[in-house]
């Protein structure tokens, strides 16, 4: 059971990482795991925050680790066009 009270405000973090303030009024499908909004919308409840300081401390460590990701990318690319490059030497 669910120990939120209806209706609250939420910020939701989208997949796009953005910041969206909505009002939730019940508990969604799938029982504890969505809330729902008065049109209907159900979001994941691991994606609401209670404030906007946290959503936004959530978004910058999810921009870190993006950041992580893409330096490890990087890293790749450089090697791989290292190894073509001596490939194209040795013609």
């Amino acid at each position: 059971m669910s120990d939120r009270t209806y209706p609250y405000t939420a910020w939701l973090l989208t997949r796009n990482l953005q910041l969206l303030q909505v009002e939730l009024v019940d508990q969604g499908f799938a029982g504890s795991a969505y809330d729902r909004t008065e049109s209907g919308r159900n979001y994941p409840v691991d994606r609401l925050f209670p404030s906007k300081a946290r959503a936004i401390a959530c978004a910058e460590m999810k921009l870190g680790e993006l950041a992580d990701e893409l330096a490890r990318r990087q890293i790749s690319l450089h090697q791989r066009q290292a190894e073509l490059q001596r490939h194209k030497d040795v013609l």
